[in-house]
Formats: C-alpha cells, structure tokens, sequence
C-alpha cells in the first residue's frame, strides 16, 4: 500500500494523492534508505518528511554560531564598570602589565567600542552571499568561525581600548556573516513542513546568547574574568570549526555548482527514509541556468518534459524480466527491482540529464539589484519587498530601546533605585521571553507565518500604547509590566519569522542576493536605532514609544495586506502566486446568498489570518 502526502497549502488529501502519482511519471525514483530491496510505492515524498534527529543536531551546531550575536551585545550590556576604567584623558591602561585588570576608555570611546560591532555586522553581511556562493554554506559558517574565534582572542588579550575596539570590529563582521549564512543553510536542509521549527532557532539562540552573556558579565568580578566572558565566543567556534565538516552541505548549493553526486548524497542523508524523487526535481527546477555561448537563459523544466514524454511513449512496452539497480553514493545504497516501466526508463534519463549537465551551461546567481528590479526568471519583487519590510520592522518596533540597559526606558526607571537593577532587569526580561520562543516553536508550523505575526505586531502596538502612557501618566509599575510584556509577544512572531521566511519565498538563485539585502538592512536599522533612540529620549521622551507604536500599527497592517501566507508550501508555489509587482493579497470573496443569487462581499477573520 502506498503512503500518500498530507494536504499542503489547502489542497486536500485526493487532490495531493492524485498528484503525487501523477509525479512519478516524471520524476526520478531516488530513495533514502540502506542496503535494502525496495518498492517506490510504499515510501512517503520527503516533501512531507517529519522530524529528523540529523537536522536537529546540524541546526543546534549551527546555532552556536548565532548564540555568539547574543553574548557578543550581551556581555557589553552590563560589564561597562567592570571593563573599564573611565578616564578623560582617552584609551590607555591602569597599570603597566601584560593584561591589566582594566582598560581606559573615555566616554566616545567606550560608546565607539560598543557601537562598532553593529557596524561589523553590515560589513559582514554585505559579503555572506557572495562567500557562501563561492565557497558553500557549511565550509563558510567553519570559515566564519575562524573570524570569530581570532575577534574573540583579539578582545580577551586587549590592552587598550583600540585594540579591544579592533575585537569587537572583527566579531561584528563574523556576526553579519551568519546572519546572512546561517537561517539560509537551515532553511535549505529542513523539511518542509518542519521550516518554521528549525528556522526558529536563530532567535532563540540569539536571546539564550543575550541572557547568559549578561549572566556571565555580572558576576565576572575578579581583575581579568571579564577577558575571559568576552573571549568566550572562540569557545562556540572552536566546536563548530571541529564538528561542522562532519555535516552535509546544502544540496541545493551542490546543484548550483553541479555536484550531482554529492547533492544526491547530501539529500539521502537528510531525508533518509523518505522518497526524495519529487524533492530532488523541485530542487533542479529551482535553478537558473543560462547557456554561456548563446546567452539566453534555458531552463530544466522543458528538457524534464520532454524526457517524461518520451518515457510514456514506452510506458506500454513494459519488459517482465527483473532488473536491479545499484547505485553506491558513500555509504548509502539505491537498490530498485521489479518490471522495468515508464517510472525506470524516467529515472535513468532524468539522471543522466543532470549528470551530464554541458559544462558551458553555468548556473546564474541573480544580483541584489537584479532581484528587486524583477530582472529574474520569476518577478520576485513583491517578495523582496515583504522580506525587507519585515527585517526593517525589527529594529522599528523598539525593541533596542527596551532590551539593552545602556540606554532606554528600563534604565531610567530602575536606576534611580540601584545601578544593576536595570541590567538585571533585562536578565529576567530574556529568561520570561523563553517561554513565548518555545510557544512559537510549538506553533509555527500549525498557525502559520501570518497568524504569529499578526498576533505579535498586534500585540506589541497595545503594549507601546501602555508603555506611553505609563510614561506620561503613570505609575512606573505600568510601565515595566508593559515592557515586558511587549518583549514577550515580539518574540512570538516578529523576533522570529521575518529570519527565516526569506527562504521560504525566494528561489535559490536568488537567496543569496535577498538574504544579504536583508541582512544588510537589519544591521543598518541597528545602527539607525542606536543613533536616534538617544536623541529621541533627550529631546521627547515621553514619545518615543508613541512613535514605535505607530511603526509596529503600520506593520501590522502591511502584514495583513501584502505578506503571503508560507506554512507547508513550496517556494515554487509562493513564487507562482505572488510573483509580480507589490499588490494585496487580501481579496474579498462572492459570496452566495441562500437563493443562490452573488451577495456581497466578505471575508472572515480566519481568512485574514490563513490568507
């Protein structure tokens, strides 16, 4: 008995079954499974694979690189006194010894020393595409590492405030890196019905990253513990530079560089179990592929078509005498006995076709600038633009001036009462905003992308008018059970899906371009926000969050209107959709009236949400 997929994107069961038959006319039989004789018939489509221990495991190694964000802000949110020892004088140390216990810092200078990471991270991003183009996704996050590990030991043997500004200049750029390289990799080697859980780890790495960063630097008391709090980092990359090469890189990086054999591998070792045919033909037909010497892009689709015609055209020939393929890719082995029918002769040609890719014909990687003109093989400028609104919406919605101590609203309540309280404040604010992260880990892939974001711009609008309030009127009470709350609910939605849906809508050919876009972007709203929320509290106060609010209320309603809706989707689906100009993909509907005649037109709230 064959098992069948479940429904994906609203189509129900029959439609998918009736489908998914249909596929194996022209899909290649690729199997996951070990030294076993096997029937296609009775493995599921890897598209609908469940829980896997190996992505697991390779998602918690990568997310090492991606705690370090967090306790690269984290340990500078608390450990000014401990660092340095403030002079007027500028940079220089408090005694003459190979590391002293302190460093002279100046106040710009300290203020250069905590804002130069931010601006690392741009650089960094600017330059993860076109590393992880070039070299792949894995063997560029273990070359990443040996970025961070040398910013690490650059800040850990610092003897004056120049040369741990040079460390945290250097973290920054390894930090840009993976947040260009790293939700791209997991995203590419998840399972689609599984995206959304895996994707959410980054967020969750970055506050576990915050929390214990700050935890560390509050109670790195002694003369030189803080050298070894901020050295920490090369700890993560020492253990990835070790272990990541034993992970398999992203197929859909290997067919890029027309490592057929190696993608093939990497995908039975990701979807072992699974039939992976379909999979394995949506990845080749993700590609762009333009022939050198003619300069005109050609596409796989139409050579897989014709390939599937000529194979029905034998399917009524179909020989009695049984035959075995033995395919062995390292350790795995594809064993296939049986009538030789339309689905083998489809699966030789299919193979051999992209074995034998000419190599004139290269793959084309779609620029920044490419993408957002719509100059791609699909019109990706709606999508662009939801990825960057998103992204940019992360630092607008305030969230900079709630978390970290050195400034914003936590400070100037609690600090008047004793100067930690606002670093341990923001301590307890990442400890109570776990929950809200596992909440949505548990959901994401149940309520949809849209749902959580909705849910958590709604939500963050409320507590921005609270938070307002609160300062103009009172009690500060309000005030700090309103931060955290907003906290809280950012990190259900908006701390969380806009890093990993840019892999759910943007085809391969062009991730690299949207991610270091994105990324890029998110950097520099940082340094915007780290610039501005000073002067804005210096000047008006009390509208600082008034004017969040109005970001996150706007946020909100370009969400409902404009961002599609990813859960269990294909990216050739999204694409197909949604390709084109910006429009709204809230539509009403016709409905029926009881005698059958069209009635107005309505849409309920469900529908909004799922849309």
């Amino acid at each position: 008995m064959s098992l069948e997929p479940a429904a994906v994107c609203g189509k129900d069961s029959g439609e998918q079954s009736t489908q998914h038959r249909q596929s194996r006319a022209m899909y290649p039989r690729v199997f996951a499974v070990d030294l076993h004789d096997v029937d296609g018939d009775r493995f599921q489509d890897s598209r609908q694979a469940g829980f896997s221990w190996y992505v697991l495991t390779t998602t918690l190694l990568v997310s090492l690189s991606v705690i370090s964000i967090g306790w690269s802000f984290g340990v500078v949110n608390v450990s000014k006194s401990i660092i340095c020892q403030m002079s007027p004088l500028g940079p220089g140390n408090t005694h003459s010894g190979d590391f002293p216990n302190r460093i002279s810092f100046s106040n710009s200078a300290w203020t250069i020393a905590v804002g130069i990471l931010p601006v690392g991270g741009f650089l960094g991003a600017l330059v993860s595409g076109a590393i992880s183009n070039s070299i792949g996704r894995r063997n560029a996050l273990v070359v990443n590492n040996g970025l961070c590990l040398a910013g690490s030991v650059l800040m850990g043997t610092a003897t004056t405030a120049v040369h741990f500004t040079l460390g945290r200049f250097v973290i920054g750029i390894a930090c840009g890196v993976t947040s260009g390289i790293a939700n791209t990799y997991v995203g590419e080697i998840a399972p689609l019905k599984w995206r959304g859980f895996y994707g959410s780890f980054f967020q969750l790495s970055i506050v576990i990253g915050l929390l214990f960063g700050q935890l560390a630097a509050m109670h790195a008391t002694s003369g030189t513990g803080w050298r070894i709090v901020v050295a920490f980092p090369g700890v993560f990359s020492l253990i990835q530079i070790a272990l990541l090469p034993l992970r398999v890189e992203s197929p859909h990086y290997l067919l890029k560089v027309h490592h057929i054999n190696e993608a093939r591998h990497a995908l039975l070792t990701l979807r072992r179990g699974y039939d992976v045919a379909a999979e394995w033909q949506e990845s080749l037909l993700s590609l762009d592929v333009v022939d050198n010497n003619a300069g005109n892009a050609k596409y796989h689709s139409d050579q897989w078509s014709a390939t599937a015609a000529a194979a029905s055209a034998v399917s009524a020939n179909d020989q009695a005498d049984t035959t075995a393929l033995d395919r062995n890719d390292s350790n795995v082995t594809m064993k296939i006995k049986g009538h030789k029918t339309a689905d083998d002769d489809v699966a030789a040609s299919s193979l051999t076709f992209a074995e034998n890719m000419p190599v004139e014909r290269a793959t084309h990687v779609s620029g920044v600038w490419q993408t957002l003109c719509g100059r791609t093989r699909d019109d990706l400028r709606h999508l662009m633009a939801c990825c960057i609104v998103l992204m940019v919406l992360q630092q607008l919605s305030g969230i900079s001036a709630i978390l970290f101590s050195d400034s914003g609203v936590v400070r100037d309540i609690l600090d008047p009462f004793s100067p930690l309280s606002a670093p341990w404040a923001c301590v307890v604010m990442c400890a109570t905003s776990l929950p809200a992260i596992f909440l949505c880990l548990a959901c994401v892939d149940h309520l949809g992308r849209r749902a959580l974001l909705l849910g958590s711009l709604g939500g963050m609008s409320v507590c921005c008018v609270l938070i307002s309030a609160g300062l103009f009127y009172g009690p500060n009470s309000m005030v700090m059970a309103a931060v955290f709350l907003c906290y809280f609910v950012f990190n259900m939605g908006m701390g969380i899906v806009p890093w990993f849906i840019i892999s759910e809508v943007i085809p391969s050919y062009s991730l690299s371009a949207a991610t270091t876009l994105c990324c890029s972007l998110y950097w520099v709203m940082s340094i915007a926000t780290g610039l501005m929320v000073p002067l804005i509290e210096n000047i008006v106060p009390q509208w600082l969050f008034v004017i969040f609010g109005c970001f996150t209320l706007a946020g909100f309603l370009l969400v409902m209107l404009f961002v599609p809706e990813t859960m269990n989707c294909p990216i050739a689906e999204v694409v197909k959709k949604h390709s084109g100009n910006i429009h709204v993909i809230v539509k009403p509907y016709r409905r029926l009236n009881a005698s059958g005649s069209i009635g107005g037109t309505s849409r309920s709230l469900l529908d909004l949400f799922k849309c």
